[in-house]
């Protein structure tokens, strides 16, 4: 192999690929770089038996080939060597060398027959705007949860409908629904796949503007089955979780008992100050008038902190009581300016969404227990009900529902 690329060509190479790089790989050859030379284009992959990541950039190919070069030691090398300089990749028998503006380094060659064949793309089921998806997937994972003590709430359901895509996660605390639009490949796309939330919401990071993404979803051979990803020269797999997400139609079904309409940023600011007298699993209780929103923290034997803010409140007033972290993330996830709550019974769930369909209220349900999360399977048997079937009243395209927390 002999290549000259770019050192930023090369480093944003390395960048996508290194997701898939083990930290402890379970064979040696996993901690490698695979980098296949050809037709002008040098293709840097790594895999680590559940994730794979490739790329392909541009370079001059003087010899094509295909090597195994050290990954964290190249990542390393790479970001290391002078901007505005070629970088030049050659092999003799027993080394890579990279040289660069008068800086020189010897690789050792791992064996290429070690590393194991990685699954290729299954079958293209439709795209989607890269930017869009990566959105969506960012303010559907923060709802996924963090412990793997069960693996299905660390994932992300991804229905893939007619009409949209789906993506839902919950930690049994809260649940972030998104809604989004696609072009399938087939007439009947439907499809449903659980993907992890952090592997997802890795891969989707910092997407090319404009770009479109494919979407490839089947099985693998043997295995559990695969989403695969790919756009703008970047491709990447992830095998999919085998495990039946919980229901969450019903959640979505009490009548409304009062909507407050108020501004994302000044609720932020007000729930971070007062936050700061927060002890740990304390709440934020918030009481909510015609027009203006008291938030409280604390007791009156230890620290205090109260702010008030203008709000545009119908129905009912309310008192409720959130984790302030689960509430700030719902607030940054939104994409406008001003933030809609709608509110139920007392002890049921609060939906937050953005402030796009105010025309109607939204319907909520939840737990009858305001500490307790939902239960995974509670009414998983209810008759003829499609959590991802559109209503008569078409749902925000995101919506973030909040179990209430006892201290209101």
């Amino acid at each position: 192999m002999k290549v000259r690329i770019s050192r930023d060509r090369l480093v944003e190479g390395i960048g996508w690929a290194v997701r898939a790089l083990p930290a402890r790989p379970v064979i040696p050859a996993l901690a490698s770089f695979r980098l296949t030379a050809a037709d002008g284009t040098l293709t840097i992959s790594a895999y680590d038996y559940e994730v794979s990541a490739g790329i392909e950039v541009s370079a001059e190919v003087g010899r094509p080939g295909e090597i195994l070069v050290p990954g964290r030691l190249l990542a390393d090398i790479a970001r290391a060597l002078p901007r505005d300089h070629p970088v030049d990749l050659s092999v003799d028998p027993a080394r890579a060398r990279v040289t660069c503006a008068g800086s020189y380094f010897a690789l050792p060659l791992p064996a290429l027959a070690d590393y194991p064949a990685t699954p290729p793309l299954p079958e293209t089921a439709g795209t989607v705007s890269a930017a869009g998806f990566a959105e969506a997937v960012a303010q559907v994972a923060i709802a996924a949860a963090r412990d793997e003590s069960l693996p299905v709430l660390t994932a992300i359901r991804l229905h893939l409908a007619h009409d949209a895509l789906i993506l839902a996660a919950t930690d049994r605390y809260r649940l972030a629904v998104r809604r989004l639009p696609w072009r399938p490949a087939t007439e009947d796309p439907a499809r449903t796949a659980l993907v992890p939330a952090r592997v997802l919401a890795d891969l989707t990071k910092h997407p090319g503007a404009g770009e479109d993404l494919r979407l490839a979803l089947g099985p693998e051979p043997g295995r559990r089955g695969l989403l695969g990803l790919a756009g703008g020269g970047r491709h990447a797999t992830t095998r999919l979780l085998d495990h039946e997400f919980p229901r969450y139609d019903w959640l979505f079904d009490n009548e409304t008992t009062a909507v407050a309409t108020i501004d994302a940023a000044a609720l932020i600011e007000a729930v971070r100050r007062v936050s700061l007298v927060v002890t740990r699993n304390a709440p934020v209780r918030l009481s909510f008038a015609r027009d203006s929103l008291r938030i409280e923290a604390g007791t009156t034997d230890q620290a205090e902190a109260r702010a008030t803010v203008p709000v545009a409140m119908t129905g009912e007033p309310t008192r409720v009581a959130f984790n302030p972290t689960h509430l700030l993330d719902g607030l940054a996830a939104l994409r406008t300016p001003t933030a809609r709550l709608v509110f139920s019974a007392p002890t049921k769930p609060t939906v937050l969404t953005d402030d796009t369909h105010a025309d109607e209220p939204e319907r909520t349900n939840g737990s009858d227990d305001p500490n307790s999360p939902a239960e995974p399977n509670k009414h998983a048997g209810s008759p003829n009900r499609d959590a991802d079937a559109p209503s008569a009243s078409e749902p925000p395209d995101y919506r973030y529902l909040l179990m209430p927390m006892r201290g209101t």
